[in-house]
């Protein structure tokens, strides 16, 4: 008997490259650019369903509708017979705030390098030195 993880991971496997063979297959028959265009077909309970992230492919592909459909019946030898395009809005990837480090000011760094030479503790003392090297190395 079957783990049931090895089913399940063979179930998903086996849909997802059925999905990219009929995507792959539309891409063809529509000569369309995958480096430009974003697009997903799904069948299921004989439904054609096209997911785009494009608003004029996806008016391009309800025009040519009844043609992909006529050839994924053909070629794929299914019996699909409602058809469906969906828009799919693009991921949108959140802003990164900018890191900017805060710049002192040459007075600033001045009084910091004094106060560096009258501390005892080596690695605050090296760390006041670095604000002061970092400020004249971006200058």
């Amino acid at each position: 008997m079957k783990n049931i993880n090895q089913l399940v991971n063979s179930q998903l496997t086996g849909s997802i490259k059925r999905y990219d063979k009929l995507s792959d297959f539309v891409y063809k028959l529509m000569h369309l650019d995958k480096s430009k265009h974003n697009l997903w077909v799904i069948t299921k309970q004989q439904q054609l369903t096209l997911l785009t992230d494009n608003p004029y492919l996806g008016t391009q592909l309800q025009y040519q509708m009844n043609v992909i459909c006529a050839e994924i019946n053909k070629h794929f030898l299914l019996e699909l017979k409602k058809t469906k395009v969906k828009i799919v809005p693009p991921t949108a990837t959140p802003a990164k705030p900018d890191n900017k480090l805060y710049e002192i000011g040459d007075k600033a760094s001045a009084i910091l390098a004094n106060i560096a030479e009258e501390i005892d503790d080596e690695e605050l003392r090296e760390s006041l030195l670095n604000l002061t090297v970092n400020k004249n190395k971006r200058t």
